[in-house]
């Protein structure tokens, strides 16, 4: 099975955020402040060594990742 988002070029992750961002800007009016309040979610990862974790660290989203150089 072909997936049109992998023939775009495209990972998982990067058409979710193209995706939610276009749900966000159709949404009726009164669930715009509910939305909102999602917008700022953001994850964190730490690696973990001998069952302890290190120092987390923020996943920058699709946005904020610097762009590849040619």
């Amino acid at each position: 099975m072909s997936f049109a988002w992998k023939a775009a070029g495209m990972n998982y992750l990067q058409y979710s955020s193209i995706a939610a961002r276009a749900l966000r800007r159709v949404a009726k009016t009164e669930l715009q402040a509910e939305i909102a309040k999602r917008e700022g979610v953001a994850v964190k990862y730490a690696k973990w060594d001998s069952g302890k974790a290190g120092v987390s660290a923020l996943v920058p989203n699709v946005e904020t990742r610097p762009k590849a150089e040619n």
